[in-house]
Protein backbone atom coordinates (compact mmCIF):
# COMPACT_ATOMS: atom_id res chain seq x y z
CA UNK A 1 0.00 0.00 0.00
CA UNK A 2 1.60 3.52 -0.98
CA UNK A 3 -0.07 5.53 2.16
CA UNK A 4 -0.57 4.01 5.19
CA UNK A 5 -2.46 7.14 6.30
CA UNK A 6 -5.16 9.88 4.04
CA UNK A 7 -6.82 12.36 5.76
CA UNK A 8 -9.24 14.56 3.79
CA UNK A 9 -10.96 18.10 4.89
CA UNK A 10 -10.90 16.96 8.73
CA UNK A 11 -12.80 18.92 10.81
CA UNK A 12 -13.69 18.49 14.27
CA UNK A 13 -16.27 21.38 16.07
CA UNK A 14 -16.40 21.24 19.55
CA UNK A 15 -19.51 23.11 21.35
CA UNK A 16 -22.78 22.74 22.94
CA UNK A 17 -26.53 24.23 22.18
CA UNK A 18 -25.81 26.93 24.39
CA UNK A 19 -22.94 28.54 22.41
CA UNK A 20 -23.54 30.65 19.53
CA UNK A 21 -20.36 29.99 17.79
CA UNK A 22 -18.65 26.36 17.61
CA UNK A 23 -15.30 26.25 18.20
CA UNK A 24 -13.42 24.06 15.61
CA UNK A 25 -10.21 21.74 17.16
CA UNK A 26 -9.13 20.69 13.63
CA UNK A 27 -10.09 22.51 10.85
CA UNK A 28 -10.06 20.98 7.08
CA UNK A 29 -7.50 19.20 7.74
CA UNK A 30 -5.29 17.58 4.73
CA UNK A 31 -2.91 15.03 5.33
CA UNK A 32 -0.96 11.82 3.28
CA UNK A 33 1.57 9.89 5.23
CA UNK A 34 2.95 7.06 3.11
CA UNK A 35 3.95 3.44 4.26
CA UNK A 36 7.09 2.94 6.11
CA UNK A 37 7.59 6.76 7.15
CA UNK A 38 7.75 7.99 10.69
CA UNK A 39 5.35 11.05 10.54
CA UNK A 40 6.40 13.46 13.15
CA UNK A 41 3.53 15.49 14.11
CA UNK A 42 4.20 18.81 15.84
CA UNK A 43 2.16 22.02 17.09
CA UNK A 44 1.69 24.00 20.29
CA UNK A 45 -0.90 22.72 22.79
CA UNK A 46 -4.35 23.16 21.76
CA UNK A 47 -2.95 23.43 18.00
CA UNK A 48 -5.31 19.68 17.59
CA UNK A 49 -2.65 17.07 17.37
CA UNK A 50 -4.67 14.99 19.66
CA UNK A 51 -7.85 15.72 18.60
CA UNK A 52 -6.50 14.05 14.93
CA UNK A 53 -4.79 10.64 17.06
CA UNK A 54 -8.49 10.57 19.09
CA UNK A 55 -9.98 10.66 15.13
CA UNK A 56 -7.49 7.97 13.73
CA UNK A 57 -8.11 5.96 16.60
CA UNK A 58 -12.33 5.90 16.55
CA UNK A 59 -12.08 7.92 19.91
CA UNK A 60 -13.98 10.57 18.75
CA UNK A 61 -16.12 11.31 15.32
CA UNK A 62 -15.03 14.39 13.20
CA UNK A 63 -17.85 16.44 12.31
CA UNK A 64 -16.88 16.68 8.51
CA UNK A 65 -14.04 14.91 6.58
CA UNK A 66 -12.44 11.75 5.60
CA UNK A 67 -9.55 9.89 7.88
CA UNK A 68 -8.64 6.40 6.58
CA UNK A 69 -5.84 4.06 7.61
CA UNK A 70 -4.84 1.28 5.55
CA UNK A 71 -7.53 2.28 2.97
CA UNK A 72 -10.05 1.86 5.49
CA UNK A 73 -12.61 4.23 8.04
CA UNK A 74 -11.09 3.58 11.57
CA UNK A 75 -12.99 2.10 13.09
CA UNK A 76 -12.63 -0.91 10.97
CA UNK A 77 -12.01 -4.10 13.47
CA UNK A 78 -9.22 -5.47 11.52
CA UNK A 79 -7.20 -2.76 11.25
CA UNK A 80 -7.17 -2.14 14.82
CA UNK A 81 -5.55 -5.27 15.00
CA UNK A 82 -2.78 -3.30 12.71
CA UNK A 83 -2.20 -0.40 14.65
CA UNK A 84 -0.22 -0.04 18.60
CA UNK A 85 -1.42 3.09 20.24
CA UNK A 86 0.09 4.59 23.28
CA UNK A 87 -2.55 7.74 24.20
CA UNK A 88 -1.20 10.39 26.54
CA UNK A 89 -0.66 10.56 30.06
CA UNK A 90 -1.65 6.66 29.80
CA UNK A 91 -2.96 5.43 33.18
CA UNK A 92 -3.01 1.74 34.00
CA UNK A 93 -4.15 -0.65 36.87
CA UNK A 94 -2.10 0.06 39.61
CA UNK A 95 -2.58 -3.71 40.82
CA UNK A 96 -1.71 -5.79 38.00
CA UNK A 97 2.13 -6.40 37.32
CA UNK A 98 3.76 -5.61 33.96
CA UNK A 99 3.35 -9.03 32.98
CA UNK A 100 -0.50 -9.21 33.74
CA UNK A 101 -0.91 -5.88 32.20
CA UNK A 102 0.63 -7.10 28.93
CA UNK A 103 -1.37 -10.78 29.02
CA UNK A 104 -4.50 -9.04 29.27
CA UNK A 105 -3.24 -7.10 26.15
CA UNK A 106 -2.04 -10.09 24.27
CA UNK A 107 -5.12 -11.78 24.70
CA UNK A 108 -6.97 -8.87 23.26
CA UNK A 109 -5.04 -8.69 20.53
CA UNK A 110 -5.88 -12.00 19.92
CA UNK A 111 -1.77 -13.18 19.96
CA UNK A 112 -2.29 -17.41 20.54
CA UNK A 113 -1.16 -18.93 24.06
CA UNK A 114 1.74 -20.71 22.93
CA UNK A 115 3.82 -17.30 21.61
CA UNK A 116 2.08 -15.06 24.16
CA UNK A 117 4.97 -15.55 27.00
CA UNK A 118 7.68 -15.29 24.68
CA UNK A 119 6.15 -12.32 22.83
CA UNK A 120 5.68 -10.24 26.41
CA UNK A 121 9.57 -11.38 27.23
CA UNK A 122 10.54 -9.55 23.91
CA UNK A 123 8.89 -6.29 24.50
CA UNK A 124 10.14 -5.82 28.21
CA UNK A 125 13.44 -6.48 26.67
CA UNK A 126 13.25 -4.27 23.93
CA UNK A 127 11.91 -1.20 26.83
CA UNK A 128 14.26 -2.41 29.08
CA UNK A 129 11.75 -3.32 31.84
CA UNK A 130 12.52 -7.31 32.28
CA UNK A 131 13.66 -6.99 35.55
CA UNK A 132 10.43 -5.03 36.79
CA UNK A 133 8.22 -7.82 35.18
CA UNK A 134 6.77 -8.86 38.20
CA UNK A 135 6.39 -5.54 39.92
CA UNK A 136 2.78 -3.85 40.29
CA UNK A 137 2.27 -1.00 37.78
CA UNK A 138 1.10 1.03 40.91
CA UNK A 139 4.55 1.92 41.55
CA UNK A 140 6.00 2.67 38.74
CA UNK A 141 7.38 6.22 37.47
CA UNK A 142 6.13 8.22 35.14
CA UNK A 143 8.98 7.19 32.72
CA UNK A 144 8.27 3.39 33.71
CA UNK A 145 4.82 3.75 32.69
CA UNK A 146 5.57 5.52 29.41
CA UNK A 147 7.80 2.03 28.91
CA UNK A 148 5.11 -0.19 29.90
CA UNK A 149 3.15 1.95 27.14
CA UNK A 150 5.51 1.79 24.74
CA UNK A 151 5.63 -2.48 25.32
CA UNK A 152 1.72 -3.05 24.91
CA UNK A 153 1.75 -0.48 21.45
CA UNK A 154 4.32 -2.74 19.60
CA UNK A 155 3.19 -5.91 21.36
CA UNK A 156 1.34 -6.87 18.47
CA UNK A 157 3.87 -5.91 15.96
CA UNK A 158 2.12 -3.79 14.27
CA UNK A 159 1.78 -2.54 10.94
CA UNK A 160 0.94 1.18 12.09
CA UNK A 161 2.53 2.64 15.42
CA UNK A 162 0.47 5.90 16.94
CA UNK A 163 2.39 7.35 19.57
CA UNK A 164 0.82 10.60 21.42
CA UNK A 165 4.18 12.56 23.34
CA UNK A 166 6.10 9.32 23.78
CA UNK A 167 9.09 11.08 24.75
CA UNK A 168 7.42 12.80 27.61
CA UNK A 169 8.60 11.58 31.11
CA UNK A 170 11.76 10.03 30.04
CA UNK A 171 14.98 10.86 31.19
CA UNK A 172 17.60 11.75 28.16
CA UNK A 173 19.03 8.10 28.50
CA UNK A 174 15.52 7.17 28.19
CA UNK A 175 14.41 8.88 25.30
CA UNK A 176 17.34 8.10 23.42
CA UNK A 177 16.43 4.89 23.63
CA UNK A 178 12.78 5.24 22.89
CA UNK A 179 14.29 6.62 19.54
CA UNK A 180 16.09 3.35 18.68
CA UNK A 181 12.87 1.36 19.28
CA UNK A 182 11.12 3.34 17.39
CA UNK A 183 13.67 3.65 14.34
CA UNK A 184 13.84 -0.44 15.07
CA UNK A 185 10.58 -0.63 14.55
CA UNK A 186 10.71 1.46 11.59
CA UNK A 187 13.32 -0.89 10.38
CA UNK A 188 10.33 -4.06 10.51
CA UNK A 189 8.40 -2.77 8.45
CA UNK A 190 6.19 -0.22 10.70
CA UNK A 191 5.42 3.28 9.96
CA UNK A 192 5.24 5.11 12.64
CA UNK A 193 3.09 8.76 13.86
CA UNK A 194 3.60 10.57 16.74
CA UNK A 195 2.99 14.10 18.59
CA UNK A 196 6.10 15.35 20.29
CA UNK A 197 6.74 18.61 21.74
CA UNK A 198 11.02 17.81 21.65
CA UNK A 199 11.45 18.85 18.42
CA UNK A 200 15.42 18.40 18.70
CA UNK A 201 14.29 14.56 18.92
CA UNK A 202 12.01 14.86 16.03
CA UNK A 203 14.02 16.03 13.84
CA UNK A 204 16.88 13.34 14.33
CA UNK A 205 14.27 10.34 13.28
CA UNK A 206 11.79 11.26 11.52
CA UNK A 207 11.44 11.20 7.36
CA UNK A 208 7.92 13.50 7.45
CA UNK A 209 6.91 15.89 9.34
CA UNK A 210 3.50 18.20 9.58
CA UNK A 211 3.12 21.41 11.81
CA UNK A 212 -0.33 22.37 12.80
CA UNK A 213 -0.96 25.61 14.77
CA UNK A 214 -4.31 27.37 16.34
CA UNK A 215 -6.46 24.17 14.15
CA UNK A 216 -4.90 24.39 10.72
CA UNK A 217 -2.10 23.13 8.87
CA UNK A 218 0.84 25.13 8.15
CA UNK A 219 2.87 23.01 6.20
CA UNK A 220 3.86 19.29 5.54
CA UNK A 221 6.34 16.71 3.91
CA UNK A 222 9.89 15.64 3.87
CA UNK A 223 11.88 17.26 6.64
CA UNK A 224 14.85 17.56 4.40
CA UNK A 225 12.75 19.08 1.31
CA UNK A 226 10.82 21.77 4.08
CA UNK A 227 14.59 22.64 5.70
CA UNK A 228 16.07 25.08 4.15
CA UNK A 229 20.09 25.27 3.26
CA UNK A 230 21.34 28.67 5.01
CA UNK A 231 24.87 28.30 4.57
CA UNK A 232 28.12 26.12 4.19
CA UNK A 233 30.42 24.48 6.88
CA UNK A 234 34.27 24.29 5.75
CA UNK A 235 35.99 21.32 7.66
CA UNK A 236 39.77 21.45 8.10
CA UNK A 237 41.88 18.84 9.11
CA UNK A 238 44.64 18.43 12.15
CA UNK A 239 47.62 20.28 11.62
CA UNK A 240 46.38 23.24 9.13
CA UNK A 241 45.26 26.05 11.67
CA UNK A 242 46.55 28.44 8.80
CA UNK A 243 43.75 27.71 6.97
CA UNK A 244 41.02 28.04 9.47
CA UNK A 245 42.91 31.62 10.45
CA UNK A 246 42.31 32.56 6.49
CA UNK A 247 38.40 31.98 6.82
CA UNK A 248 37.78 33.01 10.63
CA UNK A 249 37.16 36.63 9.68
CA UNK A 250 34.21 35.78 7.79
CA UNK A 251 32.45 32.71 9.91
CA UNK A 252 30.22 33.00 11.91
CA UNK A 253 30.53 30.12 14.22
CA UNK A 254 34.22 28.82 14.90
CA UNK A 255 34.81 25.26 16.34
CA UNK A 256 38.29 24.15 17.72
CA UNK A 257 37.44 20.08 17.25
CA UNK A 258 39.26 17.98 20.33
CA UNK A 259 41.44 16.40 17.64
CA UNK A 260 42.85 19.50 16.51
CA UNK A 261 40.54 20.19 13.74
CA UNK A 262 38.23 23.07 12.71
CA UNK A 263 34.42 23.51 11.70
CA UNK A 264 33.72 27.03 10.50
CA UNK A 265 30.12 27.63 9.28
CA UNK A 266 29.01 30.43 7.24
CA UNK A 267 26.13 32.26 5.91
CA UNK A 268 25.31 31.96 2.05
CA UNK A 269 26.90 34.52 0.46
CA UNK A 270 28.38 34.79 -3.01
CA UNK A 271 31.84 36.68 -2.14
CA UNK A 272 32.13 33.50 1.25
CA UNK A 273 30.66 31.04 -1.56
CA UNK A 274 33.63 32.09 -3.78
CA UNK A 275 36.27 32.28 -0.91
CA UNK A 276 35.12 28.50 0.36
CA UNK A 277 35.72 27.28 -3.70
CA UNK A 278 39.24 29.12 -3.40
CA UNK A 279 40.28 27.49 -0.13
CA UNK A 280 39.07 23.92 -1.89
CA UNK A 281 40.92 24.27 -4.57
CA UNK A 282 44.22 25.12 -3.04
CA UNK A 283 44.02 22.72 -0.71
CA UNK A 284 42.67 19.74 -1.65
CA UNK A 285 42.14 17.34 0.65
CA UNK A 286 43.22 18.67 3.61
CA UNK A 287 39.26 21.04 4.19
CA UNK A 288 35.87 19.36 2.95
CA UNK A 289 32.33 21.47 2.68
CA UNK A 290 29.02 20.89 3.60
CA UNK A 291 25.72 22.24 3.62
CA UNK A 292 24.24 23.78 6.83
CA UNK A 293 20.52 23.64 6.87
CA UNK A 294 17.79 25.61 9.45
CA UNK A 295 17.60 23.16 12.28
CA UNK A 296 13.84 21.96 12.99
CA UNK A 297 13.74 24.03 16.04
CA UNK A 298 14.16 27.42 14.20
CA UNK A 299 11.92 26.53 11.18
CA UNK A 300 9.12 25.87 13.71
CA UNK A 301 9.19 28.92 15.91
CA UNK A 302 8.97 30.75 12.37
CA UNK A 303 6.05 28.83 10.88
CA UNK A 304 4.41 29.58 14.23
CA UNK A 305 5.43 33.47 14.35
CA UNK A 306 4.64 33.40 11.18
CA UNK A 307 0.66 31.71 11.19
CA UNK A 308 0.25 34.20 14.12
CA UNK A 309 0.37 37.27 12.92
CA UNK A 310 -1.48 36.78 9.95
CA UNK A 311 -4.40 35.48 12.28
Amino acid sequence: MENIIEIKNLTKYYGSLFWKKKKPSLYDLNLTIPDGAIFGFLGPNGAGKTTTIKILMNLIKQSSGEALILGCPPDNVEVKRLIGFLPDAPAFSPYLSAVEFLNICAKLFGIPSDIRKKRIAEVLETVRMTRHAKSKLGGFSRGMTQRIGIAQAILNNPKLLILDEPLVGLDPHGRQELKDIILDQKARGTSVFFCSHILSDAEKICDRIGILCESRLLCSGRLDELLSETGSKLHVSPGHDDIAKEMLSAATETIKRPDGGWELSFQNKEETTQALMAIKEKHGGAVTITSSRESLEDFFFRKIENATKQS
